[in-house]
């Protein structure tokens, strides 16, 4: 009788230890499936947030080169295009949580501070070194790869090394 009692203990202990193994399973498969969700909307919030940093700066690039072939019949238009690409990047700043990649949203937003010529966008009157300095940062933003006749890839890697390439002295 203790030997029948004994494969009975044992039986049960392999079932639990079946049933540990099971939700053990499966709580590393719930895991996993909501790290890979994670990781894609980490994928997808870089896309939005680099799209739109890609879309205004390439604007910009275009509004400048636009003044420039018109003789600067609408300036205005350029200093409300560098608002929009520095918003862009102060929204991806609000949004982002690895401090690494902030900072290099604070470069971008720290360059293009540099170009704001005042608070007011509607009314600008551009002086010509102020209109230099504007060729100059189409000529960057061209040679960057931001300007509408490059294709773009939202991947962090990309935008940062674009990025770096911007703001880089020459």
């Amino acid at each position: 009788m203790n030997v029948g009692k004994t494969i009975g203990e044992n039986m049960r202990k392999l079932e639990w230890i079946k049933v540990i193994l099971v939700v053990s399973l499966m709580g590393n498969v719930t895991l996993f499936m909501n790290h890979k969700r994670d990781n894609k909307r980490q994928e997808l919030k870089y896309e939005l947030l680099n799209a739109n940093i890609y879309r205004d700066l390439t604007q910009l690039e275009a509004t400048i080169q636009h003044q420039i072939d018109n003789n600067w019949d609408t300036e205005p238009l350029v200093t409300q295009k560098l608002d929009d690409a520095i918003d862009s990047v102060i929204l991806h700043m609000g949004m982002e949580k690895d401090d690494d990649k902030e900072a290099i949203l604070w470069k971008l937003h720290d360059y293009l501070k540099e170009f704001k010529v005042s608070d007011e966008t509607l009314s600008v009157s551009l002086t010509d070194k102020q209109r230099t300095n504007y060729i100059y940062l189409g000529e960057k933003l061209r040679s960057s790869g931001w300007n509408y006749n490059v294709g773009y890839d939202t991947k962090w890697d990309v935008f940062e090394s674009k990025v770096k390439e911007l703001i880089a002295e020459s």
